[in-house]
């Protein structure tokens, strides 16, 4: 007990470090405040200034859809037109490379923000554009003063680098978070919403900004660092630097590290899958040792499946490494039911049945409550049974019939060592010299031992399939954290295997404790996988977080030809 209090104080300690180290910079609160809106389609502005060169032209949006047609000029000669879509919060560049006097925006659509304008004549100097004249053209309905999209210049300068806009994924969770947390209709209703609420909980907090909307991902991802371990204890008794050992294996996961530093649902479906699984994993543990009370045993049993219904409330995949452990508790169960020689045993099965699809239902039921309430498609009261059904079908119908392509999809055995990382943001700002970058993107050396720690302990478990059955629940929610992937036709990404990771790291510290080794072996082992980890999580570092680095030293980091970032 004493050696599992050391390691839960060392895994805290070690997510507190996670998280300092990281908040700092996964996103500004600095960001354009005041706006102007068009009310109406085909609003005409016009920016008159003196004769300049502009280098780039940047534009930023906040909420809503739309597009702006620019045309740059000089002595009423269009010498440049270029459409740009807004996307929420985000900041948008356009090379113009001339001498201009006057910009004219085009508004197509009613819905969206411009937040601010800039333009630079050189990567170090922008045009001071709060001295232009701003005249309306055309329309007379929009909301804010014209004069608002030139009134905050200083925070355009590194606007498009990811601490100040959005990118990827976020443009749908972060806005249909916002959405939420204002009262509006949710644009993304293809997933569950759970971890869009969760956004949100930052956005209310630190306001509608990068760090608002990525600060609960955080949380979230420091977190279950600590419940790797817990998990891990749950499996088996690990020594004290393999229990160390599996917290700094994850913490320092390239995936982990870019999916935590973002506002996606994918860190929250980690999180209650981790969850789900401690939960189903003590249950077992009690019913095949009869540590606790059959009271308390039972709600540790209602608290693997609410903890599951929490999962697929954020994403419907994270239901695949949690059928395992759903499934072996149910059996538990029934077993149990069975075993009391009671005649009613067939209704006691069923009556247990219809309570686990209630304890997993309800809270995942729950995240859709405030939606189908405030927004019903078809009359209340029955709209919060009605609406539910129909959310349900559009999200299957819309992931059973996706027809996409994307340069950086990949399939589910290109994960296995990283082989096709996601390229999801790069600053196009800079110059040809430096780089900022984000790629989705796995440690093939440690996700590779993964993969052999994987293979050693279905043959452990083989040998002695009576006394293994932690080991069998450990490959077994592995593999059904991939296995679906290869049956499924629609587009695939890398951080589908996101969810694969604690069952892949948990595997490499049980095959230490596993080996034949004296203790100071095995200590030495651990300890130097953790550096390593460690090490190349530095090395990598810039090319999974965003960090400025010179070009150079990125195109250093491709080790494989098919890595592009």
């Amino acid at each position: 007990m004493q050696n599992k209090n050391s390691l839960i104080i060392f895994a805290i300690l070690i997510a507190t470090i996670y998280f300092m180290l990281q908040v700092i910079t996964i996103g500004s609160r600095d960001i354009p405040v005041t706006y102007w809106a068009p009310k109406e389609e085909g609003c005409i502005i016009e920016i008159s200034i003196a004769k300049k060169f502009i280098k780039d032209f940047f534009a930023y949006f906040g909420y809503g859809d739309g597009k702006i047609d620019i045309q740059f000029l000089k002595d009423n000669s269009i010498i440049l037109q270029q459409s740009v879509q807004a996307a929420f919060y985000q900041g948008k560049i356009v090379p113009v490379n001339n001498i201009v006097d006057k910009i004219i925006i085009v508004t197509h659509g009613n819905n969206f923000e411009i937040k601010e304008i800039a333009a630079r004549k050189d990567y170090k100097n922008f045009l001071n554009l709060s001295k232009a004249v701003i005249n309306i053209l055309k329309g007379s309905k929009y909301i804010g003063n014209p004069n608002n999209i030139v009134d905050e210049q200083s925070k355009m300068r590194t606007i498009l680098n990811y601490r100040y806009s959005s990118y990827f994924d976020e443009i749908y969770h972060a806005r249909t978070a916002y959405e939420l947390l204002k009262g509006l209709p949710p644009y993304d209703l293809v997933h569950p919403p759970l971890g869009k609420w969760l956004i949100s909980i930052g956005m209310a907090i630190w306001g509608v900004n990068p760090f608002g909307w990525r600060f609960v991902n955080l949380i979230f991802g420091s977190i279950v660092i600590v419940l790797i371990l817990i998990l891990l204890t749950k499996l088996y008794k690990p020594s004290f630097w393999c229990g160390i050992a599996v917290t700094i294996l994850l913490a320092s996961d390239f995936l982990h590290n870019s999916l935590s530093r973002t506002a996606n649902i994918d860190t929250f479906s980690l999180f209650f899958v981790i969850l789900c699984s401690i939960f189903g994993m003590s249950y077992i543990n009690n019913m095949r040792y009869m540590r606790e009370k059959l009271d308390r045993t039972n709600m540790v049993y209602f608290l693997t499946f609410s903890a599951g219904g929490l999962a697929f409330a954020c994403k419907w995949n994270a239901l695949y490494p949690i059928m395992p452990i759903l499934i072996i508790s149910f059996g538990y169960k029934v077993y149990n039911i069975i075993n009391d020689n009671n005649k009613s045993w067939i209704i006691k099965t069923v009556k247990q049945s219809v309570l686990s699809i209630i304890a997993f239902t309800i809270p995942y039921y729950l995240t859709y409550l405030p939606i189908t309430i405030k927004y019903p498609y078809y009359n209340l009261p029955w709209a919060i049974i009605s609406d539910f059904i129909m959310l349900q079908k559009h999200i299957w119908k819309y992931h059973s019939t996706l027809v996409a392509t994307h340069p950086f999809s990949s399939e589910w055995y290109q994960w296995l060592l990283s082989t096709k990382p996601l390229w999801a943001y790069y600053d196009n700002s800079l110059p040809m010299n430096l780089r900022s970058t984000i790629a989705y993107l796995g440690n093939p050396v440690m996700w590779g031992l993964g993969l052999l720690a994987m293979v050693y302990l279905l043959v452990v478990a083989a040998k002695n399939p009576k006394n293994n059955l932690s080991l069998f629940i450990e490959i077994a929610s592995y593999v059904s954290s991939i296995v679906p992937w290869i049956f499924i036709s629609r587009i695939k990404f890398i951080y589908h295997y996101y969810l694969a990771l604690p069952w892949l790291y948990i595997a490499v510290v049980m095959v230490i404790d596993n080996l034949n080794l004296k203790h100071s072996l095995k200590k030495k082992v651990a300890i130097t996988l953790s550096v390593l980890g460690l090490i190349m999580l530095v090395i990598f570092y810039p090319a999974v977080s965003g960090l400025t680095v010179s070009a150079k030293y990125i195109e250093l980091l491709r080790i494989m030809k098919s890595w592009i970032f």
